[in-house]
């Protein structure tokens, strides 16, 4: 049995940009993070992650730790990133694919984190 992920990250970063796209028949979440241009770089292997959700800021947070031990969140507030997940695709297992270059600038030759086998578990009073 595997240890439960308790996230001590204190901050989340909200995506400057982000879509959702298709990559060998999975829906894939980009999300753009320019600060995160180290965090692209690290092996995504044996990542762990777990989704929070503020109910004061109407927030879903996702967390998660690589392998090393580098630890991050990525905030979905309602009205600006959340509306990727109010999309259709995020109701399935979906994978998350961050970048640190806006997605405009993105190439298959662009640093990213490519997170598989995400599934967001709705929180009941999110309504969302």
């Amino acid at each position: 049995m595997t240890e439960r992920y308790i996230p001590r990250v204190r901050e989340a970063a909200i995506p400057e940009d982000g879509a959702w796209a298709e990559l060998e028949n999975e829906n894939v979440l980009v999300l753009s993070i320019p600060e995160w241009a180290e965090t692209v770089k690290r092996s995504c292997r044996g990542y762990r992650y777990v989704w929070l959700y503020d109910r004061e800021k109407r927030t879903y947070i996702f967390c998660f730790r690589l392998e090393d031990g580098t630890e991050q969140a990525v905030a979905f507030p309602k009205d600006h990133a959340g509306l990727l997940l109010q999309d259709g695709r995020a109701y399935e297992p979906f994978s998350i694919l961050i970048t640190s270059r806006p997605l405009a600038e993105a190439d298959d030759d662009s640093p990213s984190l490519l997170l598989r086998k995400v599934r967001l578990k709705r929180h009941p009073e999110a309504g969302w």
